[in-house]
């Protein structure tokens, strides 16, 4: 859909989070006279002073269908809501902000990066090493700058996809790098079948080339046949590592003791950034030296020093019970207090609670929706881990200052999003900044 398609169309944006505010400033500053529909929950307040807006409350939607023709859906509506379903009974088409950038013209490359996790960090990795090869490249997408934001003229375009916004992706990137698979997001996508169908879908849309992860077995087996051009990482003939070193076949690309990024799925992220660059014929061993010095990201086991004798972990971005698995992984051996919950999404704690079976250096403070859900899984192992019940954010930080030994690590890695108790991971990881600082 090309700019002129837009200017004929009678368009709704629905959803005003930052992506429907990045369709309205686009839309705004290429028809600056047009009508523009909004649809939300309440009327939004942060809009500014504009004649040609109209605002349609959700539920009052189906009453209105015959003022527009085109819809763009926020990502975090699902595509299967129900509302959906009536627009396209009433064929108006629904889109989305991602689906408007991919068919935009440009001249750069695009690389497309999703995954159950890493996905931000590969996607900054990629951007750091791009960067500093002195080649023009933005980013943006599902973490930071919305896609219709970006300034554009770059040679190359990093773009994170979360699920919700690969599941409708029509136009192909250049590259598509799939990093792994878990069951997520089950209330947007409703099983976890079609969560793993609609995250596959980018790999579908006709990329150039195919990065998969030869070592995750849910990738082999979900995403159905592999495309004739696909490239695979963490595989022996192919970028890997070993307990030593980085590969590509037999080649060494550099040692993993020079790794500033902790914890072994930070290799298979660099695995899988490196085998882009070979893709974009760069030389890599100068792309790991530049991957080996990237430090990561803030609340992604963001080591905040020693406050009090304890290590603080920032780990907010873990969402997932997979996630905070790995962030264990990355400090084993190690005195830890575990600081996990928050919003239930239908998380299956099955495998974390194998995992931590025999951790004996673990303990395990939990809170907010998930936290009784996660206490009665832990409830379960023989022998029991230990585990308290807290209030909340600050009332587990206070307690695990108070279990934690001297030179021991206290961890947040919520295995949760944050929207029952924080506007985002970002707050949700400030606070616990903020509250390291406090000594009960």
């Amino acid at each position: 859909m090309n700019l002129s398609d837009i200017e004929t169309r009678n368009i709704a944006i629905w959803g005003l989070g930052e992506e429907g505010m990045a369709s309205y400033h686009f839309l705004r500053s290429h028809f600056p006279d047009k009508m523009i529909f909004l649809i939300n929950r309440d009327r939004p307040g942060k809009l500014p002073e504009d004649d040609h807006i109209s605002f349609i409350p959700e539920d009052r939607l189906k009453e209105n269908t015959g003022h527009i023709d085109l819809v763009i859906k926020s990502p975090g509506i699902s595509l299967y809501h129900p509302l959906v379903t009536l627009l396209r009974q009433h064929d108006i088409r629904v889109t989305s902000a991602t689906n408007i950038w991919f068919a935009l013209p440009r001249r750069g490359r695009v690389i497309a990066v999703t995954g159950s996790n890493g996905k931000s960090t590969t996607c900054a990795l990629l951007h750091h090493i791009l960067k500093a090869m002195g080649l023009a490249s933005e980013i943006g997408g599902n973490m930071g700058t919305p896609l219709l934001s970006l300034a554009g003229g770059g040679d190359y375009y990093i773009v994170e996809l979360s699920s919700y916004q690969t599941a409708d992706l029509i136009i192909a990137p250049d590259i598509a790098l799939l990093l792994n698979l878990f069951p997520e997001h089950i209330q947007w996508h409703q099983s976890h079948d079609q969560y793993f169908t609609d995250k596959a879908n980018l790999i579908r849309t006709g990329a150039k080339t195919v990065i998969l992860n030869h070592g995750d077995p849910l990738t082999r087996e979900k995403i159905g046949h592999i495309p004739e051009n696909t490239l695979w990482f963490n595989a022996p003939s192919a970028i890997h590592c070993t307990d030593r070193h980085i590969l590509s076949g037999d080649d060494i690309l550099g040692n993993l003791k020079d790794i500033t990024l902790p914890g072994n799925h930070n290799r298979e992220n660099i695995c899988a950034a490196l085998t882009v660059c070979r893709e974009l014929g760069l030389d890599l061993k100068s792309c790991f030296r530049l991957a080996a010095s990237f430090e990561g990201l803030p609340h992604r086991l963001e080591n905040l020093g020693i406050t009090g004798g304890r290590i603080y972990i920032n780990d907010s971005i873990s969402t997932t019970p997979e996630a905070t698995i790995a962030a264990l992984k990355s400090f084993e051996g190690q005195e830890i207090t575990l600081i996990m919950g928050g919003q239930d999404r239908q998380q299956d704690y099955g495998h974390f609670t194998q995992y931590i079976h025999n951790h004996p250096n673990l303990k395990i403070i939990v809170a907010y929706e998930t936290g009784p859900k996660i206490l009665a899984a832990l409830n379960k192992i023989d022998p029991p881990v230990p585990v308290i019940q807290a209030d909340d954010l600050k009332n587990a930080v206070a307690i695990a200052q108070k279990i934690t030994p001297d030179g021991g690590i206290i961890m947040l890695s919520p295995a949760a999003p944050s929207y029952d108790a924080f506007r985002n991971f970002e707050q949700r990881g400030d606070s616990f900044k903020s509250l390291r600082q406090k000594r009960p």
